[in-house]
């Protein structure tokens, strides 16, 4: 995932970066790293927020796993 498809994703989630940061379960300051390119995003975590942006899953779906 590319950083500007990650800034994508949390405008499209509505989202701020603190608070993707939190769900995700990782500091801000790597998600930070995501948006400005200097941490690739790690596959897994790309593939869920694509889903989450495609509305094929939801943040309750993934809570209740």
């Amino acid at each position: 995932m590319a950083p500007d498809e990650y800034r994508q994703v949390i405008a499209k989630l509505g989202i701020s970066q603190e608070g993707l940061a939190e769900w995700l379960k990782i500091g801000k300051r790597t998600s930070q790293g995501y948006a400005l390119g200097e941490y690739p995003v790690p596959g897994p975590t790309a593939i869920v927020l694509r889903l989450l942006v495609a509305g094929k899953i939801s943040v309750k779906d993934i809570e209740a796993a």
